[in-house]
């Protein structure tokens, strides 16, 4: 039995969801078609009215077909041009082909809609309300298969409706959630007539309108779609190839992070790392298995300015992934070789380095400016390893030390200048928050950073 969607309460929901200009924009697309059992000239368009009195359509409504890409300038018009007589609330409308009453003879279309207006396979169609200053408000549309146009708020298409139907179970103003396939097209004139069109499909064999049916795929692969591999199937008598991949083919995809050797731009370096090799694994997702264990990692500054001055640190546990994102908060187990960087028990030894006017492609609104001066906030001046940490800064360059801020004679313009490493050494169960303020040499912009370092046991 025909499902509907229409219940009392939900009118409040559809008059919010858009804006209505007349009366007779409180009607919404119930059920489409576009081609039938091989035949692209079996089409039709239900409409539903969800609040009486909505058969004043004459000159008022309107269906609106786009093409597969939404262009303005193949776009086709249906002006509804005549009224209907019954208009209490869930009265349908049917808008069909000459061809659809050949097929379906007990069901009288309440108007003829001409040939090719609608895309058969990858379109959009709309309904809309015609205003008397020759406007349009539009009301509710549904797109299909591939079709890249605009579609608003009403979001991503619904699959093709060729040798089934979309059917409206929900009111959200979202197609996906809104609408379902049916293999059985329920469509319904305005005097309350009903036909249920049979199907096809299921019987195993492939039909005219299929191009699968169960198992018979017709000798179609994914291979043989274009596809480096996957598993096939058949849906609703329709090929499905969500389980096929181009994953395979050595030439990366827009939805995957590599494919054989080919990366795009990425490189262990463009991720952050110092150097290495990338792999690509049979999923063709990006492994960093083989970049050097050593990383930057901005502080989490603007990201304007967060390339003007970085930590290096070496941690082999949690070094950045396939997307370059970096952890603020780097732990260390003892003893572990990775990241602890002496052999005594019971403390953890950090290799740390700080890097100033570096070209990060992690970051790519970033422009760095030469640096005038560099402070470190915390810890302390007194607290190890801070007097390390500000004496590698200030030995990079002539400078005036004054706590923990350096002060460069000559402002540091070298791209990637980095200090000597600096041991920085925890207890186990210790931990360290450091701060530093990186300015330029004008005093703006300014780039302040963070890192924590904790030493598990």
């Amino acid at each position: 039995m025909r499902r509907r969607w229409w219940g009392g309460v939900a009118a409040a929901l559809v008059l919010g969801w858009t804006q209505l200009a007349a009366a007779q924009g409180k009607i919404l697309l119930s059920e489409v078609l576009g081609s039938w059992q091989g035949d692209d000239t079996v089409q039709f368009v239900e409409l539903q009215m969800i609040a009486a009195g909505q058969h004043m359509l004459a000159g008022v409504g309107e269906l609106v077909f786009d093409d597969a890409a939404g262009d303005a300038g193949t776009r086709r018009f249906f002006t509804l041009t005549a009224n209907v007589p019954r208009g209490v609330i869930n009265a349908t409308i049917l808008v069909a082909t000459a061809r659809f009453r050949q097929v379906a003879p007990s069901v009288a279309p309440d108007f003829t809609l001409p040939d090719g207006m609608m895309a058969t396979r990858h379109g959009r169609v709309c309904y809309q309300v015609r205003s008397s200053n020759g406007g349009a408000t539009l009301v509710d549309c549904i797109a299909y298969g591939s079709f890249t146009g605009q579609n608003g708020s009403f979001g991503r298409p619904e699959v093709t409706p060729d040798n089934r139907s979309l059917q409206r179970v929900d009111l959200t103003g979202v197609n996906r959630p809104d609408w379902i396939t049916a293999l059985t097209p329920a469509p319904q004139n305005n005097a309350g007539a009903i036909t249920t069109m049979a199907t096809l499909c299921g019987d195993g064999r492939i039909s005219q309108g299929e191009v699968c049916d169960g198992s018979d795929l017709g000798g179609q692969t994914c291979a043989s779609l274009g596809y480096a591999r996957g598993k096939l199937r058949c849906v609703e008598c329709h090929l499905d190839t969500r389980n096929c991949t181009f994953c395979g083919n050595d030439e990366k995809g827009d939805d995957e992070e590599c494919d054989g050797s080919d990366f795009g731009d990425t490189t262990c370096g463009a991720l952050g790392f110092t150097g290495g090799t990338l792999a690509c694994s049979e999923k063709c997702r990006i492994s960093t298995a083989g970049c050097d264990p050593t990383f930057h990692i901005p502080g989490g500054g603007p990201a304007k300015t967060d390339c003007t001055a970085e930590w290096r640190i070496t941690n082999v546990a949690q070094k950045p992934g396939s997307t370059g994102k970096t952890a603020l908060k780097q732990r260390c187990r003892d003893g572990d070789t990775g990241c602890d960087h002496d052999a005594v028990a019971g403390q953890c030894t950090f290799a740390l380095a700080a890097c100033f006017v570096r070209d990060d492609a992690r970051l790519a609104k970033c422009t760095a400016p030469a640096v005038g001066d560099w402070t470190l906030l915390a810890p302390a001046i007194d607290v190890a390893p801070a007097a390390d940490l500000v004496a590698a800064v200030a030995a990079l360059a002539p400078s005036t030390v004054v706590g923990g801020a350096v002060t460069f004679a000559t402002p540091l313009e070298t791209p990637e200048t980095c200090t000597e490493t600096v041991a920085v050494v925890l207890p186990v169960g210790g931990k360290l928050k450091l701060r530093a303020r990186t300015s330029a040499t004008a005093g703006k912009p300014r780039d302040q950073d963070t890192l924590k370092l904790l030493c598990r046991p």
